[in-house]
């Protein structure tokens, strides 16, 4: 009798134990995914998904201990994976990067009118990162600050060189800036060019062939003398005001009335020609 008594308080300390277990580790916290034969999942139940406090440095692993990847689900469906060689992949179970997004896109944006609330963000490039260089050689950023928007290419700071900023600016109206962050035109270069060719587009009706044409009205000799006494300057030539004024010269412009003046300028040599050769005689 004493040893059936002392079987049933063994018997009811065991299925109380398991009772509390159970209670612990409930469906609804921890699920079990299909492992194939052989494998062995052990349940850490002391893991929250509300935060946790660590003592060790085997407390803090998230993730897997062997070959198998992490998957990530809301609303029971798939969302993210990383993979076992650390590849994160976003609409897909299979990245071919560390960061592979399938059907969906990449927004940083920066405090501004057009995004309310949100913070400053940046791409930032580099071979390595260092103390002296924390932010990489590179940085893009969609700027949107006292009333400047683009998108701009820079290099960051470091203890040697300050922020260059603008190296290369995509105004929000398309308008392109190199070394500037104000273009006013679909190309604005602050600084020099150099090219081993420019090709200016132009319309072939302007081009001054024009001046060989037998209706042409060229200016008399004595004529140009008077208008560039008054004037100071060539008939049809922009002055050195206006181009102050303008702070600019059209290029194609200015090519198409030079040849002009070199045809004139031609014509009259040719009128010479005949005069000394009527002289000659």
């Amino acid at each position: 009798m004493k040893t059936m008594k002392k079987l049933y308080i063994l018997l009811s300390f065991v299925i109380m134990t398991s009772i509390n277990v159970i209670a612990q580790i409930t469906p609804q916290d921890i699920q079990i995914p299909d492992v194939p034969p052989g494998d062995v999942v052990t349940l850490q139940t002391n893991w929250s998904t509300r935060g946790n406090t660590v003592s060790t440095a085997t407390d803090n692993i998230f993730g897997t201990k062997n070959a198998y990847p992490v998957y990530f689900y809301t609303n029971n469906v798939f969302r993210m994976v990383m993979d076992t060689l650390g590849n994160i992949g976003v609409g897909t179970d299979m990245p071919k990067q560390k960061l592979h997004i399938v059907d969906g896109n990449i927004l940083i944006s920066r405090t501004s009118t057009k995004a309310p609330g949100s913070i400053n963000g940046s791409i930032l490039f580099g071979s390595n990162a260092t103390n002296n260089s924390p932010h990489g050689k590179w940085g893009i950023e969609y700027l949107s600050q006292d009333g400047i928007y683009g998108l701009n290419f820079w290099q960051p700071s470091t203890s040697s060189t300050n922020v260059n900023n603008f190296v290369l600016f995509l105004k929000d109206n398309g308008n392109v800036g190199i070394g500037t962050y104000n273009p006013q035109a679909k190309l604005a270069v602050n600084g020099d060019i150099l090219a081993k060719s420019i090709r200016v587009s132009t319309v072939a009706t302007y081009w001054p062939d024009y001046v060989f044409s037998s209706d042409y009205d060229l200016m008399s000799l004595d004529e140009l003398e008077n208008y560039i006494s008054d004037n100071k300057h060539l008939p049809g030539i922009i002055s050195a005001k206006e181009v102050g004024e303008q702070g600019n010269v059209d290029l194609a412009e200015m090519n198409t009335k030079l040849l002009e003046k070199i045809e004139e300028l031609t014509l009259y040599i040719i009128d010479l020609q005949k005069q000394i050769d009527e002289l000659k005689k």
